[in-house]
């Protein structure tokens, strides 16, 4: 019951996510032909990337000589290090920020833990369809990516391109997971977005910063991960091994675990 009402409430805001997702792909894609050539002209690209850390690397994937891994790269930069990180941390933080925030302002808080079920029950209730509806649309619009690529006649490969929305995925997810753990704590859904909006703005900022970029969180899902991935120079097993590869899916599927299991401690020792 309380994962249908968490459902019905989200479900139109999902759809709008996914299409937002579809509507921002569009000119990447279709203007593509167009934009090749201007880009390996361009003197400002050149300049612009100087500036800030990783985009030397965007600068020459994007300009490459061989149109194939040049589409490749501007993919990697658009659908995924652009589109995937800012539409799905807003739509993360949208979504999460009203899980128990929202129950709290609404004063319906105290009716749903008096419910004869447990409070991780609850947790897990509210979780689930929430982290569906931010993740599901990943894959939904970058797997169009395939067939409207095709209309160009560039072609985008399946599975090095599922691997990227599996990470993408990932990424939104641990965005998820520390917001609901954040909403748990506040008592005001502003006070929630105040909190995860200003950490979120430090992490970019900080990712800018040359020396500061691996202490971001978005060096886990930039450019230069995302780039590799799709031309297949990297696998599954490289995703998920941090071990003897970098592993930074397995780094973001253990911060969501983190945040999580802080967020289920904090419910089950809030009081109404």
């Amino acid at each position: 019951m309380i994962a249908g009402k968490t459902w019905r409430e989200i479900r139109l805001m999902a759809a709008v996510y996914l299409l937002i997702l579809e509507l921002l792909m569009l000119p990447v894609i279709l203007l593509w032909p167009d934009l090749y050539g201007d880009l390996q002209k361009s003197t400002l690209l050149r300049t612009v990337s100087s500036l800030f850390s990783g985009g030397e690397s965007i600068q020459k994937g994007v300009t490459h000589k061989n149109e194939d891994v040049a589409y490749s790269s501007w993919v990697a930069l658009q659908l995924f290090f652009k589109d995937v990180n800012l539409a799905g941390i807003a739509a993360a933080v949208l979504l999460g920020t009203a899980l128990f925030a929202r129950e709290r302002e609404a004063m319906t808080l105290e009716f749903l833990l008096a419910r004869p079920v447990s409070r991780g029950r609850i947790l897990w209730a509210k979780s689930w369809p929430t982290a569906l509806c931010v993740t599901v649309p990943v894959f939904l619009a970058n797997w169009s990516a395939i067939w409207l690529s095709a209309a160009i006649d560039f072609s985008l490969p399946f599975w090095p391109l599922t691997l990227c929305c599996l990470h993408g995925a990932l990424f939104v997810l641990c965005f998820l997971a520390f917001t609901t753990w954040v909403s748990i704590l506040c008592r005001v859904q502003a006070h929630v977005a105040f909190w995860v909006g200003g950490i979120t703005i430090v992490e970019i900022g900080m990712y800018l910063v040359p020396r500061m970029r691996r202490l971001s969180v978005f060096h886990l899902s930039d450019f230069d991960w995302y780039s590799p991935l799709l031309l297949g120079n990297r696998s599954l097993v490289d995703m998920f091994d941090p071990i003897r590869h970098q592993g930074l899916s397995a780094w973001l599927l253990a911060c969501t675990g983190v945040f999580y299991g802080l967020a289920l401690r904090a419910l089950r020792r809030l009081e109404p």
